[in-house]
């Protein structure tokens, strides 16, 4: 097998997901029987008491298991610990009357932040787990302050209500690199203190180990992995259990196809970034869901993919863009967050593949997908109780998802196209220069720094019919959309399709074009698991009856916890890292208590 780098390693991840699943229904209820003793390894090339699959929340796992005094040993198929959790925000909604909560004065209790939960999510979110997870939370809060953590103010959080719970990392010299008041990425922070107890505790992490398979006895426990590498295929031996902790399935094209076809195919991208190379990434790729499926795990609410994110200019979600490259310092960490679209929205024109307009864009302001209807919604809903309460509200049993007409009518027009969904902003110069749009990156598009923008979204002509070559847009009908609406500057009024704002024509070159990205973020649900982060076996046979997920048979010694494991319901807002965080607790300390097999 030749050398296997960063780059042609992961870049196999989407090729290798789509085969992955062409083997299986993942309908929750698949043949575990024909998967599992039949090519169970002969020998094993390194047994160890609890196999973690992933880096990202599995860091967590792997502490609590090494501290109850389990063997442990990490696997990551990335060549960095972290996973796409070192790259989030790092935020997270805690409630329960936690450290943070006390020194601020606020007075919580359990049981409204389980309520609280249970309507953020529609009532979806499996109830038993929910109350395990909240009644688990404060000390979550106390575990990480313990292991070096430092929690900036409290804030709002995304719930209901006018509690706070939302806690951040700040700054903490000495211990890690990065934080909230870095205004970078604070998802580092955790991570790096997790590494640092496990460093302490000597659990290894093997990286670009990727894994492509459980090995499961016929209706038995779940008995190792089958592991990836540079030099070819070794198979590992986890006596006390398996923790899948491989995050979410959004880069994976295939299998979000297979679950909502509007979100997949051209121009549509998941939420792994660009490091300094250049180079995609392929994290989030299902890697762990394919294989629990495969040996009779069940998934949960698969339907809704993730927040669904219309981007102008980019294809990435964020950059780690400085070199030489360090995985341990956020200093070049980079998130895009498209193009101004508010102050666009009220001056230039949107049009898709045939170069028509489609939509009214004025409707288009504060469509960015947030749990109060946009970016600056959201800000608001964080230092607004008020707001807080009226958007949760008014959501309520609605759903959060950006395409919800009542969220963005450009996300809801926008899925309405037949693909390629070819759409491009158009601007004029005049225009550009006033809704502050970056004309020197946009001249010279980086998508590793700054905006991230890429140089396939981003075009600048002398003339439209230059621009109508750039962007793949038919001339001819971009000419005459163009005129029209330019006549409809002059009326004062939009006959197609009732736009109010109409400030400027579209006349003065260079004209500046962005095209549409559809960013799927923040996978949402996996493997169905309980409340001990167990995965449930979908492939014994119940009786009619509704039984609690901690009734339900499950699959020996398989744990999954993260976006792998997210019982949390499809309208979870964000800031889910607690939740995660205290799922990877639970698997930690339970698979270390297991039997161990012989």
């Amino acid at each position: 097998m030749g050398e296997v780098t960063r780059r042609n390693f992961l870049k196999g991840a989407l090729a290798v997901g789509a085969v992955g699943i062409a083997g299986t229904a993942l309908t929750g209820c698949s043949n575990a029987e024909a998967s599992a003793s039949s090519d169970m390894p002969k020998s094993w090339d390194k047994e160890v008491d609890v196999l973690i699959v992933g880096a990202g929340s599995g860091l967590a796992a792997g502490v609590k298991a090494a501290e109850a005094g389990a063997d442990v040993l990490i696997v990551e198929k990335s060549d960095h610990p972290g996973g796409f959790w070192m790259a989030s925000g790092g935020g997270c909604t805690m409630g329960g009357n936690n450290i943070v909560q006390q020194r601020a004065g606020e007075t919580d209790d359990n049981e409204t932040w389980f309520e609280d939960e249970m309507f953020s999510c529609s009532y979806r979110g499996d109830a038993d787990i929910m109350r395990t997870l909240v009644e688990r939370g404060a000390e979550t809060v106390q575990w990480m302050e313990d292991l070096g953590l430092k929690w900036g103010d409290l804030s709002q959080g995304f719930l209901r209500g006018k509690t706070k719970r939302g806690l951040w990392p700040v700054e903490n010299p000495g211990v890690y690199v990065g934080g909230w008041g870095t205004g970078k990425n604070a998802g580092i922070c955790w991570t790096q203190v997790w590494e640092n107890r496990l460093n302490e505790l000597g659990v290894p992490i093997l990286l670009e180990h990727r894994m492509t398979k459980l090995y499961r006895e016929v209706d038995g426990p779940v008995v190792g992995a089958e592991i990836e590498t540079k030099d070819g295929i070794t198979n590992i031996k986890a006596k006390k259990g398996v923790v899948v902790a491989t995050g979410s399935w959004t880069d994976n094209d295939h299998m979000v196809k297979m679950y909502d076809p509007r979100a997949a195919g051209e121009f549509c991208y998941g939420d792994g970034g660009i490091p300094a190379d250049g180079t995609m990434f392929n994290e989030e790729t299902g890697d762990g869901q394919i294989a629990i499926d495969a040996i009779g795990g069940i998934l949960t609410d698969m339907s809704y993919v993730s927040y669904l994110w219309i981007w102008f200019g980019q294809k990435s979600f964020w950059s780690w863009g400085e070199e030489p490259l360090d995985w341990r310092d956020n200093k070049g960490w980079e998130c895009g967050k498209t193009l101004g679209t508010d102050a666009f929205f009220e001056n230039g024109i949107v049009v898709q593949s045939e170069g028509k307009r489609y939509f009214n864009e004025n409707l288009a302001k504060s469509g960015a997908c947030f749990a109060g209807g946009s970016e600056e919604g959201a800000e608001a809903a964080v230092f607004d109780p008020d707001a807080a309460v009226a958007a949760m509200e008014a959501l309520a049993g609605k759903g959060d998802h950006c395409e919800n007409p009542e969220i963005s009518e450009f996300t809801t027009k926008y899925l309405e196209l037949p693909q390629p969904r070819n759409v491009w902003a158009i601007a004029d110069a005049s225009m550009a220069e006033a809704i502050k749009w970056p004309i020197e990156e946009m001249a010279n598009p980086n998508p590793r720094t700054g905006s991230l923008l890429d140089p396939d979204c981003v075009a600048i002509a002398d003339t439209l019919d230059e621009l109508a070559e750039k962007t793949g847009l038919p001339a001819d009908e971009l000419k005459k959309t163009i005129e029209t609406y330019n006549g409809y500057v002059e009326s004062g009024v939009d006959e197609e399709f009732g736009r109010k704002l109409l400030p400027a024509k579209i006349e003065t070159g260079p004209f500046y074009a962005a095209r549409a990205s559809l960013i799927r973020h923040t996978g949402r649900n996996g493997a169905r698991v309980n409340s001990k982060s167990q995965v449930i076996d979908g492939t014994a046979r119940l009786d009619s009856k509704v039984v609690s997920c901690n009734d339900e048979p499950v699959i020996p010694h398989l744990y999954a916890c993260g976006e792998c494991g997210n019982s949390l319901g499809y309208r979870r807002t964000h800031n889910s890292l607690g939740h995660y965080a205290t799922a990877a607790m639970i698997a930690g300390e339970n698979v270390a208590q297991e039997e161990p097999l012989q």
